[in-house]
Parts: structure tokens; C-alpha cells; sequence
């Protein structure tokens, strides 16, 4: 007589007997999809990708303001603690207070060096002294507040027109020099 204290134990043998046609289809069907990568756990989790608009970097020395560097955008780049700057718009002061304006359409900027590299279209004005600097590459260093432009450069000044092959400038001792083959022009204007 079958009783459902009997069928019971009727289940679990039936499965049992059964298992070896429904066994294979059930395993690949919950097997987990996509190739096993051994690196998956290891790669690196402090990547920083990322893009920001209306940038603005204030670097200090021993709290007092040394540059203030403004972007359109900055992006991060392969290296750490570097980013690409756009439309860079720069303002440099010395320990006497005077201030130097720099412009660029591109420049790239490094948190840990404190370096700042401009390029294209770079003019650097000192407002006060009516003197201009044109040229295509810039290195500011900040730790040692200097300017060094390896390219060629056009200087403008009051009766006074620079070319050469490169320049370095020390905002703190406000001395040029510029290297190379050397141009200039100096105009006087005339009495009346």
C-alpha cells in the first residue's frame, strides 16, 4: 500500500536515479558566463580619470600666495599628480608684490614638482612695467620662482624690442636673461 509517508523516501530516490540526465544540461546552464581573468583582482584602484571645468590652483610658500593659476578645463593624464590645462590664465606675484600675467592656450601642471609647462600662444605681461614676452613654451618652476622659455622669444618693452633664441627670468630678483642669437632694437623718442 502507498502511503505519503512512503512517498516520501520516493522523491529523493527518484532524483538520485535521474541524476545523470538532468546533471550536465543544470551544471552548464548555472556555470557562470565570460573568461576567467587572473588580474581582474589585482588591478589598480586609485586610477583618477576624470575631467574638471573652471580650474583654479593657488600655490602658497610659507603662506604667502606665489601663484594663482586659472583653466577653461583640466584633465588627468597617464602620469600622477599631472593634469592638461586649457585657455590657462596665470597670475604669478613676487616678494615685493608685483605681479606677472601669463596667458597660454594649452599648459600642463604638476601637483608634486610644482611645475608648470605652457604652450602655444604664451604672452606674459608685468602690467607695471609695460613689458610683454611672446613665445610658444614656458617652464614656470614655482619652488624657485622661475621662468624659462627654451624656444624662441620676443620681448617688448618700454623703447625696447628683445629677440633670442630663449629666455630665463627670476621673478623674485626680476632679472632676464635671454640666450642665443640676440635682436634688439632700441628707440628713443625725440624731444620737442
Amino acid at each position: 500500500m502507498l502511503h505519503t509517508r512512503n512517498l516520501l523516501w520516493l522523491i529523493p530516490l527518484l532524483l538520485l536515479v535521474t541524476s545523470p540526465v538532468w546533471r550536465l544540461p543544470l551544471a552548464s546552464f548555472l556555470e557562470p558566463r565570460g573568461g576567467y581573468d587572473p588580474d581582474f583582482g589585482k588591478r589598480d584602484k586609485n586610477v583618477h580619470n576624470f575631467i574638471m571645468e573652471k580650474v583654479m590652483i593657488i600655490q602658497d610658500q610659507m603662506g604667502n600666495k606665489t601663484a594663482e593659476v586659472r583653466a577653461e578645463m583640466a584633465y588627468t593624464t597617464d602620469v600622477p599628480n599631472e593634469f592638461e590645462l586649457t585657455t590657462v590664465d596665470a597670475d604669478l606675484f613676487g616678494k615685493d608684490g608685483g605681479k606677472v600675467k601669463i596667458n597660454a592656450k594649452k599648459g600642463l601642471y604638476n601637483t608634486e614638482t610644482r611645475k608648470l609647462t605652457l604652450q602655444q600662444d604664451v604672452h606674459v605681461s608685468r602690467g607695471g612695467e609695460n613689458q610683454h614676452l611672446y613665445t610658444e613654451l614656458l617652464y614656470y618652476n614655482d619652488n624657485n620662482q622661475t621662468i624659462h622659455s627654451p624656444v624662441d622669444t620676443r620681448l617688448i618693452g618700454n623703447n625696447i624690442e628683445i629677440n633670442g633664441s630663449s629666455l630665463d627670468y627670476d621673478i623674485v630678483t626680476n632679472q632676464y636673461e635671454v640666450g642665443g642669437r640676440v635682436y634688439c632694437i632700441i628707440t628713443q623718442k625725440s624731444k620737442e
